[in-house]
């Protein structure tokens, strides 16, 4: 991009005075103009131009002609500037001042066809190299994408180009990397003269995408404002046609009076990130070599995510296979957990998390079905969204915390194992640490109920298998035993860690149905509450004063139901081996989900 600025310093003669407009001189010249002796007396005017004004053609050709009317004229036709030679009057500066129109004077014995020709020749000149150099710059960055350089690589092949200082960015505007020249200074940068050049010998910045910290002193103070100004970036955004190979740019503010010149990265049809230059001015090569590093990390993105998501399928099938104790060979699925970040030789921790419509949420029904007659009441599946928000939650915890996390979406559980060293020895302190995690989805999700189970801890790769079947399983009767919304210790179920460990259902509900059948069948056609006294009785240890207390009954009325009991089921209350029978078949109708 050729500037007035541009054309002032380099081509017009050293006597020229500027009188007007001194804020636009940023502005770009797409061609020269001259005026002339007869009508029309500017051909061709298309926007982007200067026009060359003789003042003796003008007064030839109209003595009355008024010069303020003729700057509108231009203004509206897009002249970008206006070169005069011969007097101008107060009243024309004041006009051009007012159009913000830049309003040169040419000294005298200038030659116009001699400039005409001199800009025209630099514009065409102009046009030309930088062709070459948007294939040359284009070339470069190809490479690199063809390559698989990686965004470091890109960010420092942009700073080269350039002299600027780079800052490439995720979505969430946390950093990638960064490149700055030599002995960068941000500040001294932003103070520095319009047209100063920093050298490019440069020093690198590359980091984590959950990192913002540099390792060279270079680039210390260099710093991303796009966080701060992320409203008027999607306002932008949104009004912009977003091509990967023809990305928009724009300018920000930033940090000590420095600019940021922006594109954004487009990988699979969404903005991925950002890539940055920072400086003071930016030209028509920064900005070439700015989108074409653009479409470079693109391609570079693209790729990534490609290997994310296989990575993800890897993580999926290693992660299952531990969870299920489907593997073979205990050091051959650590040494692939290895290649995926997860040190197996930590003591882990596994907890299961399930998320239902709250009940009395007004907007929402639970989901439910019926089976068997029963009203089944439905876990929420757990979609993208809810994963990455769940995954964050978790992130920011286990930051805080100093621990260590692995979490995987299996059917509509959500299961976390965690780890923080010998912290966590006991296992009050296991249950307290899993309870963290509870009470951050709680006070999330506040339209969903957040049910969580917690295996106990077992030593080894072969032991996460058994955590993880007990964190289902804690999650099961917590649902069953206390309702959505609680978090359940599997070494806290007693009696019933013994029934869920039975593995024939069928036995189970064969024993249910043997010693309370009866009794069930009475209680159904009868509308009777004989099974709940039996609960009561176990409860409160065959006490019957104060059975009838906290029940609010007659004590004869509750001595009859305990008659009834014995003569429906034909067996002594008072048998020990009876009491045990009865009391195990209430506790597997729990286990079933026959009784709430």
């Amino acid at each position: 991009m050729i500037t007035v600025q541009e054309i002032i310093q380099n081509l017009l003669p050293p006597q020229t005075e500027l009188l007007a407009g001194k804020e636009a001189l940023g502005r770009e010249v797409t061609w020269v103009v001259v005026s002339r002796s007869r009508t029309p007396i500017f051909e061709g005017l298309k926007g982007g131009e200067m026009v060359l004004i003789s003042m003796r053609s003008l007064r030839a050709l109209d003595e009355e002609l008024d010069l303020p009317r003729l700057f509108g004229y231009l203004t509206e036709m897009g002249v970008v500037v206006a070169a005069i030679l011969g007097e101008v009057s107060a009243m024309a500066v004041e006009a051009a001042e007012e159009l913000g129109l830049p309003l040169l004077v040419l000294p005298e014995g200038s030659s116009l066809s001699e400039l005409e020709r001199a800009i025209s020749k630099y514009i065409v000149d102009n046009r030309q190299q930088l062709q070459q150099w948007n294939q040359e710059v284009y070339r470069q960055f190809t490479e690199l994408a063809i390559e698989g350089r990686g965004l470091a690589a890109i960010a420092e092949r942009l700073c080269t180009l350039s002299g600027k200082a780079v800052i490439i960015e995720d979505a969430n505007f946390r950093l990638r990397a960064r490149y700055a020249p030599e002995n960068f200074d941000a500040q001294a940068a932003a103070a520095a003269p319009l047209n100063s050049r920093n050298r490019t010998t440069l020093v690198a910045s590359t980091t984590p995408a959950n990192s913002v910290t540099g390792n060279s002193q270079s680039v210390e103070g260099l710093n991303s404002a796009l966080r701060e100004h992320a409203s008027a970036l999607r306002d932008w955004l949104h009004s912009r046609e977003l091509k990967a190979s023809d990305p928009p740019l724009h300018t920000f503010d930033s940090e000590g009076g420095l600019l940021q010149l922006v594109a954004p990265i487009i990988a699979q049809g969404t903005v991925s990130g950002y890539v940055s230059l920072m400086g003071r001015d930016f030209n028509t090569s920064h900005r070439v070599a700015l989108s074409r590093a653009a479409s470079a990390c693109a391609i570079e993105r693209a790729r990534e995510i490609a290997v994310s998501a296989v990575e993800d399928r890897f993580q999926a099938n290693v992660l299952d296979e531990l969870l299920d104790g489907n593997f073979t060979n205990p050091e051959a699925i650590t040494e692939r957990a290895r290649r995926l970040g997860y040190n197996l030789a930590l003591p882990y921790n596994i907890a299961a998390f399930t998320f239902r419509q709250q009940e009395n949420h007004s907007r929402k029904k639970p989901m439910t079905i019926v089976l068997d007659g029963r009203k089944l009441e439905l876990d929420l599946p757990i979609n993208e969204g809810m994963t990455r928000e769940l995954q964050r939650l978790v992130e920011q915890e286990a930051s805080r915390r100093q621990m260590t996390t692995i979490t995987r979406v299996r059917d509509d559980r959500f299961v976390l194992l965690f780890s923080a060293g010998k912290e966590f020895a006991t296992a009050v302190d296991v249950k307290k640490a899993a309870k963290i995690f509870h009470d951050r989805f709680v006070a999330h999700f506040t339209d969903i109920s957040v049910t969580g189970g917690l295996g106990r801890y077992y030593e080894g790769v072969d032991g996460l298998a058994k955590s993880s079947n007990e964190a289902e399983k804690a999650v099961t009767m917590g649902l069953r035993l206390f309702g959505p919304g609680q978090l359940t210790f599997f070494g806290d179920l007693g009696v019933y860690r013994l029934l869920l460990s039975i593995g024939v259902q069928k036995d189970l509900r064969d024993f249910y149905q043997e010693v309370l059948g009866r009794l069930l069948e009475h209680d159904a056609r009868n509308g009777g509450e004989l099974l709940q006294t039996l609960e009561a009785y176990f409860r409160y240890h065959g006490s019957p004063s104060e059975m009838a207390r906290e029940m609010h009954l007659h004590r004869n009325t509750l001595l009859y139901r305990l008659r009834r009991i014995q003569e429906i089921t034909n067996l002594d209350l008072e048998d020990a081996e009876t009491g045990l029978a009865l009391h195990l078949a209430l506790r597997i109708g729990e286990v079933l989900g026959e009784r709430h």
